[in-house]
């Protein structure tokens, strides 16, 4: 499409407003995305220590789910002891 015409020809007309309505899409989708980040960061809410836990259940069934959420700096000061483990619900 030419730049710099005051005129579009007809032919262009279509495309002028498939255009101005993926503009206005654009526009709205960024409006949205930006009003998701700041509910993201103003709403304060953490993550559950153990959010695949569905009970009062304490046992985890990975490393990642023994701390706390967000871990804390220098969480592993050593390699943690793995053992092994069975779930009397699963057999």
């Amino acid at each position: 499409m030419p730049r710099r015409i005051p005129d579009y020809p007809d032919a262009f007309a279509g495309w002028n407003v498939l255009c101005s309505y993926g503009s206005y899409l654009s526009i709205l989708a960024s409006v949205f995305f930006f009003y998701v980040v700041y509910a993201t960061l103003t709403q304060g809410e953490k993550c559950a220590d153990n959010p695949w836990q569905f009970d009062d259940n304490k046992n985890v069934s990975s490393l990642e789910w023994t701390i706390t959420s967000p871990p804390a700096y220098h969480t592993f000061e050593e390699i943690p002891a793995i053992k092994e483990t069975h779930f009397p619900a699963l057999r």
